[in-house]
Order: C-alpha cells, then structure tokens, then sequence
C-alpha cells in the first residue's frame, strides 16, 4: 500500500511502519479504510505526529468504520435470508393453494428469523467497540439511519444495548427489568422493520 508521502522524518516513519506491520497492512478491513482519502490522512498523520490527540482521532475514525461496516453486513445477511425464506414460504404456500397465491403469509415468522439472528455468519462481536449514546452516532448510511430513527423508542433502547454495547438478551432483560423473551422479541422486530424500511415498506410497530 502506497501512502502520500512528505519530506524528511514522516517518509522514514512511514517506510518503518509499512516494514513492521506488512501484515496489518494487508487486511481487507484496513485496506478498505485507508482508500478513503479522509481516513489515509488521519493514519498518515499519526504516525508522522504521534499525538495521543491525533492517535485518537484515528482511532475513532476506524471504529466508527469498523462498526459500520459490521451492522451493514448483518443486516444486508438479515435481508438475504428473509427473501430466501419469504420465497420458500411462497412456494410451499403455492404447492398447497395454487388458486390463492397471493394471500398474505401471516405472522408466523418468528421461527426462521430465529434461525437467522442465531446464524453464525450473521453475528456481530463488537466487544472492542467504543460505546456512544446512540447507534446512529457509527452509522453514516442515510437510508439506515432513517430506518433506525422510524423505531420506536423502546426498539431503540434495546438495539443501542445489543448491538453498542455488546449486550446478550439477557442482561438486557436484566438491565430493563423485563423477561429475556420480551427483549427478544422486541430486538427481532426491531431488525424486521430496519429491513422493511430499506425496501422501501412500512414499519409495524
């Protein structure tokens, strides 16, 4: 990877940085951060000014991509795998009814969205995440952060306390002083309607 380089020491800092960290380097995540020409200019600036002020803004910038990167990829697999089971639905309604194809599919859900938040490819581990007030605060999508904001202020309690903090249903039942199940049921509906809202539906509260 191929920095911007400046005169005297910051070259020099640059090259001994490349050569200790060659396999840093070539991370997809990294490599993926630095082509924005914002984020080079932080790193750059790190380690020309190793500041605790300028490492921190670098920092930041990387975890705020980092967690974005990750929430787009939940729930772009959230996505896949309810149109993959909306349409198995589809068909087996079709197999049964053929002259009633396009009745509603119901309320009866619950079962394959389970399957898909417990799935091991659509898990986010954030434990190394800085924690704000808010998910929006790492979210820079605007179609996402719209979605997020059209929930109610109850789903987005829970989803700040699962997906910022990292938290299990659980000890977000304990936090909320309310059953696991309840929490679990609000945070799958939370998810339902950020996916509803990204094609172009109407949330159910």
């Amino acid at each position: 990877m191929e920095f911007n380089m400046t005169e005297g020491y910051c070259t020099d800092a640059l090259q001994k940085f490349k050569l200790d960290n060659e396999e840093f380097l070539k991370n997809n995540i990294v490599l993926s951060f630095l082509k924005n020409k914002d984020h080079e200019d932080l790193f750059v600036t790190a380690i020309c000014n190793p500041t605790i002020e300028n490492e921190k803004k670098l920092d930041n910038a990387f975890r705020k991509f980092y967690f974005h990167i990750r929430f787009i990829s939940f729930i772009s697999t959230a996505i896949y795998f309810n149109a993959v089971n909306f349409d198995k639905k589809h068909r087996k309604i079709q197999q049964r009814h053929p002259l009633t194809v396009d009745r509603p599919l119901g309320n009866d859900e619950d079962g394959t969205f389970k399957d898909l938040i417990t799935d091991e490819k659509a898990q986010i581990h954030i434990d190394h995440i800085i924690q704000k007030e808010s998910i929006l605060d790492y979210l820079e999508d605007p179609q996402l952060c719209s979605a997020v904001e059209k929930l109610t202020e109850k789903q987005k309690e829970i989803i700040n306390l699962a997906f910022v903090n990292g938290l299990s249903d659980t000890q977000i039942g304990k936090i909320l002083n309310k059953s696991q199940q309840s929490v679990s049921k609000t945070r799958k509906k939370a998810i339902q309607n950020i996916i509803q809202s990204l094609k172009g539906g109407e949330n159910s509260k």
